[in-house]
């Protein structure tokens, strides 16, 4: 029996044993390199070769792919991934290779291929091969950011075990539908974003309808309005753990409802840079896993629902630019549930809360706290000190003060970022006082330090950006600060009154990309620069020695400003190496000579600025280069010659141009027409003849409402204010500044140039008549055009110039009448159309005769209000001859119309004024004086009913009456 039973076990070991080897093929694991034992299938390597042979590999990746003996073993090539039992080809993890080329359809022989990734590469805006739909074994395929265009291909719906799919951030057509996503039963991962949806209206019952969804990634895609009615019926994915919808503004308030009837297991949900408005809904309430919410970028109002406070697995709560108000206490008291102890992040930037600063000690787990823009106010030290996990604190542009002590900030051990500025705090730091932390991001902008540099500072040795702007230091900069292993890539010391020289060594702070020193005392030669440096301003100093800085630079600086300094000498003809420049400021300095050729090679100038020198000559033909230039102010100088008419043909993007003060000759062009973009035209004080060109109403942006912003992918122009945009952010130069010819005046523009539209032909030797189209610029704020020669009538359709505020038309020889329409320019609020030969009676209008009787001297045949000169109708002659007035010609009345007509309106007057006294006088005796206020309202009540029984009783005797 006992020798039976071993047989049988020898046998059922046995049954196991070869069982196990033949699933040892299917249980093989994956592995990069094969097993020297196996090899890659022939036609699987053949196929891969195929693939290789449609690749550009410029970095060499795939150079481990070959034909050669010891490259056979696809298996053990670069990116591929084997079964090692059988040597099926399972996997390709190429992303990120810089490949290029295309996808070759040989992918197809890979019949066990369940991996395939190919992100981050360039397949030259080729399509999505429709073949991938056929390899039914895939689970994974990767494509985003692979510069692939045209239709997402329908049999992408034929992988029915994909399990992951990334088709973001390529330039894909716009989706009609997403009806092929239904069928990817096996989902899990899903990211479509920067993808086109805007017409995919079944988005949102497609991928609700996907039952093992736990990510979905819809980033960009333009998603379309989804009523509410549909949601309440769509059977939500109840696998969600990942949601992001994030920066599709069509998307409104309805989605909450959508999410209402979603996963609970929600553990991540980013609905931020959207339209959604009202109050933050209490719908996250039931989401009992959330760990981050991302709101910001809405327009969210009132506070914080308790709901979120009783989330207690919340880490980051982000709410900042929404216009969340209310006070601090009502607001942060939402925040008292459970989540105050588990919270680690909030973000409450950009809103409208308002109160003495919060008092943090309940939450201890905050290492990111974001309070900036607010109107918090008070002191901060009691109320953040016990944050000791903090790491990023960021408090700038509320009415905070108090001081800011190292005893403070010692709390902090972790703190990398902090950012003070634009509040009135104040230092108090110890001279060899030394900081637990380590900080990347330092901002003080404005607060209070000291005339001394702050010398702790020389303790950071990880710091990135350094703001010390207005802070009052008026020392000079310490040795050791040039001397630190500082990794800057932004500094700014500007609006101080700090003294001295620069060190001239290029290699200072090598990684350097953003300076500014403006507004200080440094003086002493231009400093050598590192090549890294995208942005300089050393503007508003003492510096000197343009030529050999400008000689000695080469890299991709973007951004130089040296105005308003000591520069005085020629500018060098150095500028082929200086490719990148975007903005060139010279203004306010006193150099001279011509402008050198190479200017010219400035391809990329957005703005230049050479204003207020003393500059001569005719402007070079390089100069047509500039067809990106947005400012081009060349004021103050001594330019001449004809204005080219290459400023028309190739700068027709120029919204600001200022040629004032200078000895320009000849006639303007008709080029000119061009500049539709034309913002501010400055033509005054030259020597300028010839006609006003007919071809005014080709100025777009004077003839209608459009937007003040021009943006594109680099940079950002609003009004004068000009952002551009770098590795390490956004950064705004504000240092570009015209003087604008304003109601008389002259007037310093800078960032708040707004919306001003002007035109300034002044003091020039134009002759003819004011064109009929410049009535076509309605959105025109001012228009100058005194101190001319010119002739005929004022246009009879200036009345349609709505917005004009300042017109000066003075010294010239206009003729004729004034136009009636001039009585519609309701704006005005500068008026001079004095010397000139003008008749006729001034047109009535509450705004013409508001202004000073001297704007309209010098015009013999004027008359009428608000000059004392009576019009010719307005006076007879009686039988001896003499004057006398037409409403005395009646004769025998001691007392004129005009003394009447005055009695009157003295009588209107006065009774206007009484009635308004008498009015206030009731209502604010009622308002000020309680005890009378209710004797009125009880004498009304009393009046009405008194009112009332009169009338019944007297209607029901004469019912009685009439009925008898």
């Amino acid at each position: 029996m006992a020798l039976i039973m071993g047989r049988r076990s020898h046998k059922l070991l046995y049954a196991i044993f070869t069982l196990l080897l033949h699933l040892k093929p299917a249980l093989g694991f994956i592995s990069k390199v094969g097993d020297d034992n196996v090899w890659c299938i022939e036609r699987e390597r053949q196929a891969l070769l195929e693939f290789k042979e449609s690749l550009i590999d410029n970095t060499n990746m795939l150079s481990s792919w070959g034909s050669e003996d010891a490259k056979k073993n696809c298996c053990s090539w670069e990116g591929v991934q084997c079964n090692n039992q059988t040597g099926h080809v399972l996997e390709l993890h190429l992303d990120f290779y810089g490949l290029r080329g295309k996808i070759s359809p040989s992918l197809i022989k890979l019949h066990h291929l369940t991996y395939l990734g190919l992100s981050g590469n360039d397949f030259n805006s080729s399509q999505i091969p429709k073949f991938i739909g056929s390899l039914s074994k895939l689970k994974c395929l990767d494509l985003n950011g692979a510069n692939l265009r045209g239709p997402i291909p329908f049999q992408l719906g034929n992988l029915s075990h994909l399990q992951y799919l990334d088709l973001s951030w390529n330039n894909l057509k716009l989706v009609q539908n997403l009806e092929w996503l239904s069928h990817l039963v096996s989902i899990e991962h899903l990211d479509l974003s920067n993808l086109n949806l805007g017409v995919a209206n079944d988005w949102l019952k497609v991928v609700s309808g996907l039952p093992n969804l736990s990510e979905l990634w819809l980033y960009n895609c333009s998603l379309p309005l989804a009523t509410t009615s549909p949601l309440l019926h769509i059977n939500s994915s109840k696998s969600l753990t990942y949601l992001d919808l994030a920066n599709n503004p069509c998307i409104n308030s309805s989605v909450f409802s959508w999410l209402l009837n979603s996963s609970t297991n929600l553990a991540y949900v980013d609905l931020s840079s959207n339209q959604l408005q009202g109050s933050i809904p209490n719908v996250f309430g039931n989401m009992n896993s959330l760990q981050r919410l991302f709101l910001h970028d809405n327009q969210f109002e009132g506070g914080i629902p308790n709901s979120l406070g009783d989330i207690c697995t919340l880490r980051g709560l982000y709410l900042s630019s929404n216009n969340l108000n209310g006070q601090v206490l009502e607001f942060f008291h939402n925040l008292q549930g459970c989540a105050k102890d588990s919270l680690e992040i909030l973000h409450l930037g950009g809103n409208q809360i308002k109160g003495p600063m919060p008092k943090f000690a309940k939450f201890p787990s905050l290492r990111e706290l974001d309070l900036s823009n607010n109107k918090f106010n008070g002191s901060v030290a009691e109320n953040i000190e016990t944050l000791y996990k903090l790491e990023f604190l960021d408090l700038r542009s509320n009415m905070l003060e108090g001081v800011i002590s190292e005893s403070l900030l010692s709390n902090f051990p972790n703190l990398y970022y902090l950012q003070l500025s634009s509040n009135s705090f104040t230092s108090n730091f110890s001279f060899d006082w030394i900081p637990p932390f380590q900080l990347n991001d330092l901002y003080l902008r404005s607060c209070k330090l000291s005339p001394h540099f702050p010398n702790w500072i020389k303790t950071q040795k990880n710091l990135i950006f350094l703001d010390l702007s207005n802070t009052r230091i008026s020392e000079t900069i310490p040795t050791w600060f040039w001397n630190m292993p500082f990794e800057l890539h932004y500094l700014n010391l500007s609006q101080n009154e700090i003294k001295g020289r620069l060190p001239n060594r290029s290699n200072i702070f090598s990684d350097l990309a953003i300076l500014d020193f403006s507004s200080n005392r440094f003086e002493g030669p231009l400093p050598a620069i590192s090549s890294n440096l995208t942005s300089l301003n050393l503007s508003k100093n003492k510096f000197s020695g343009l030529n050999s800085f400008i000689c000695s630079i080469t890299g991709g600086m973007m951004h130089l400003d040296l105005s308003s300094n000591n520069l005085s000498e020629e500018i060098p003809d150095c500028f082929l190496h200086w490719q990148e420049l975007e903005i060139l400021n010279l203004a306010h300095n006193n150099l001279f000579g011509k402008i050198p050729r190479s200017i010219g090679s400035l391809r990329r100038l957005i703005a230049l600025d050479l204003s207020d020198n003393s500059l001569s000559g005719a402007l070079p033909c390089s100069l047509q280069n500039f067809t990106m230039l947005r400012f081009m102010n060349l004021r103050e100088n001594k330019f001449s010659g004809r204005i080219p008419a290459w400023i028309g043909e190739t700068m027709s993007s120029l919204i600001i141009l200022s040629l004032r003060s200078n000895k320009f000759h000849g006639s303007i062009g008709l080029q000119i027409c061009l500049l539709i973009h034309i913002r501010y035209l400055d033509l005054s004080q030259n020597n300028i003849s010839g006609t006003i060109p007919h071809c005014l109403n080709n100025f777009t942006a004077m003839a209608h409402k459009i937007s003040d912003v021009m943006a594109d992918k680099y940079s950002t122009w609003n009004g004068s204010e000009y952002s551009f945009y770098t590795d390490y952010g956004k950064y705004s130069d504000n240092s570009l500044n015209i003087i604008v010819g304003w109601k008389g005046n002259l007037y310093e523009y800078g960032k708040n140039f707004g919306e001003m539209r002007s035109i300034d032909l002044a003091s020039n030797e134009l002759t003819g008549n004011i064109p009929e189209e410049i009535s076509s610029l309605i959105e025109l704020k001012a228009l100058n055009l005194s101190g001319n020669m010119l002739t005929g009538k004022i246009p009879q359709n200036i009345g349609k110039l709505e917005q004009l505020e300042s017109l000066d038309l003075s010294r010239n020889q206009f003729s004729g009448s004034l136009p009636i329409s001039m009585v519609g320019l309701h704006y005005l609020g500068y008026l001079d159309l004095s010397n000139n030969k003008l008749s006729g009676r001034i047109p009535t209008g509450t705004q013409l005769q508001s202004f000073d009787p001297s704007k309209f001297m010098g015009n013999a045949g004027l008359c009428g209000a608000p000059l004392v000169e009576k019009c010719p109708e307005d006076v007879t002659f009686n039988a001896g001859g003499s004057k006398k007035h037409k409403e005395d010609r009646d004769g025998g009345s001691e007392n004129s119309q005009g003394d009447r007509d005055e009695f009157w309106k003295c009588l209107y007057v006065g009774t206007g004024f009484g009635f308004a006294a008498g009015f206030w006088g009731v209502c604010l005796s009622l308002i000020l004086n309680r005890s009378w206020r209710h004797a009125y309202f009880l004498m009304l009540i009393n009046l009405k009913d008194w009112l009332y029984v009169t009338i019944v009783v007297h209607t029901k005797i004469l019912l009685k009456m009439f009925h008898n």
